[in-house]
Order: structure tokens, then C-alpha cells, then sequence
């Protein structure tokens, strides 16, 4: 079943309202209905306009806290900078403040930094192979048992 709008439901009650009103002597005993009828549609149209001002408030309590978190992040941003300045960016100080102190890593040896030295026909056959190059192998014969 669709949904239907506040307007439209609106609009249909008040031509319901206007036909009873206008044929009021042959619907006498509607009356109490017709009346607590109208009291409903001018209560809901109360609550749209509230709905209508709520969501608008809504809307720009969102828009307001959006703008107070992208200033926030700024200065923030420009807080962390002054405290590592004033500290240095290698100072364990920094930790006090939920940031991380420059760590450089450990340094490598020179063995680990060398490539290791492998036989040229191995590295050879390695870099032709890599290139999309292939390399022919000589071909022995299969015959077994025959003697040709």
C-alpha cells in the first residue's frame, strides 16, 4: 500500500468537511463527527508545522555541529603543532599529550643491505627468463630399447 502525503490526506478531509457542511440538514446526526473531524485536521496540521520546525532545527543543529567539529579539528591540529614545537618531535613528552614521538627504526647491517652474490649462469638465465625471453635447451632423444 502507498504512502500518502500530508496534503493529500489533508485535502481529502476538507472537501469531506465542506460536502457535510453543505448538506448539513440531511446529516444531522454526523454532526458530533463532522466537528470532532475538524478538530483533528486543525491538530494536525499543528503537529506539521511542528514537524516542519523541528526538522528545520534538526537540520541546522546538524549543520552547527559540523561547523564546531571542522574548527575544533583546526585547532586541534594547531595545538598538536605548538606542543611539538615547543617539545621537539623526538620528545617522549609527547606520550602526555596522546602523540607519538619520532621513533626512527633500527638501523640495518651492512650484510643485510648487500645483495647476495649468486653464480652469473644462474642470474643469467634468470634475467632472460624474466624478460619474456626463452631460452632453448638442447634436445635429447627419448628412444628407449631401440635401436635405430
Amino acid at each position: 500500500m502507498p504512502r500518502t502525503s500530508f496534503a493529500d490526506i489533508a485535502t481529502e478531509w476538507e472537501k469531506l468537511l465542506t460536502t457535510v457542511t453543505n448538506n448539513k440538514d440531511d446529516l444531522q446526526n454526523l454532526e458530533t463527527y463532522r466537528s470532532q473531524l475538524e478538530a483533528e485536521l486543525t491538530a494536525a496540521r499543528a503537529a506539521n508545522i511542528r514537524q516542519a520546525a523541528a526538522q528545520a532545527e534538526a537540520q541546522q543543529a546538524t549543520r552547527d555541529l559540523e561547523g564546531a567539529i571542522a574548527r575544533g579539528r583546526d585547532l586541534a591540529l594547531r595545538l598538536r603543532a605548538g606542543i611539538t614545537t615547543r617539545y621537539g618531535r623526538r620528545s617522549e613528552k609527547l606520550t602526555e599529550f596522546g602523540m607519538k614521538p619520532f621513533r626512527p627504526g633500527k638501523k640495518k647491517t651492512s650484510e643485510a643491505k648487500a645483495p647476495k652474490a649468486e653464480s652469473p649462469a644462474k642470474s643469467t638465465r634468470e634475467t632472460t627468463a624474466r624478460a619474456g625471453e626463452t631460452e632453448t635447451a638442447p634436445q635429447e632423444s627419448t628412444t628407449t630399447g631401440q635401436s635405430q
